[in-house]
């Protein structure tokens, strides 16, 4: 039983480290890894696909589909959106990674449509099912805390509901997507 658990836990772990090499590939890349791997480790790919589920609660293949929403980038309007505001807040290089995500699991788990995470320069933001406008407000809303970060305004504990760097944060979102949304009333559809 013993070796039965590790030859999976091997499996599943060589998976984890080769899956994103194959993800933009698409499923038969996924299918034919899982398959070698299943094949090296004496086990079925199904077997496999059941313990990288059990694990990550989605299957690879959803992980493909999530990857490849994410990895479409954002459309030009967005990309303008985000030049506009990062000059506007006087975001200092290097500028914030901003991913566009639309894993409602991930937004629904940390109960936000939008995180900065200032160690590792990232910002994410959940796009799924949401206004344009909206979305854009969360943008401005996240670049608003890399710039108080990089102010150094932001310490630990600092960020809770109603927290004097979260009212600053909506404030200066509600001024400016409306700034920015009377030369751009398309934003609102």
């Amino acid at each position: 039983m013993r070796a039965k658990h590790f030859i999976t836990e091997s499996a599943l772990s060589e998976l984890e480290q080769y899956l994103p090499n194959h993800i933009k590939h698409g499923h038969h890349a996924v299918d034919d890894l899982m398959k070698k791997i299943a094949q090296r480790h004496s086990i079925t790919s199904d077997a496999l696909h059941d313990l990288f589920k059990r694990k990550h609660k989605k299957s690879p293949h959803d992980l493909l589909k999530d990857r490849l929403e994410e990895d479409d980038g954002p459309d030009d309007q967005t990309k303008e959106f985000i030049q506009w505001s990062l000059k506007t807040l006087h975001i200092q290089q290097p500028h914030p990674e901003i991913t566009l995500s639309k894993d409602a699991e991930k937004a629904q788990q940390g109960h936000h449509t939008g995180v900065n995470i200032p160690a590792q320069n990232k910002i994410w933001i959940y796009i799924g099912n949401r206004n344009q406008v909206d979305v854009f407000r969360t943008i401005f809303h996240e670049l608003v805390h890399a710039r108080q970060y990089q102010l150094g305004m932001i310490k630990s504990g600092d960020s809770y509901p109603g927290s004097p760097i979260e009212v600053l944060a909506d404030a200066m979102a509600g001024k400016y997507i409306k700034i920015y949304g009377k030369e751009h009333p398309e934003i609102y559809q």
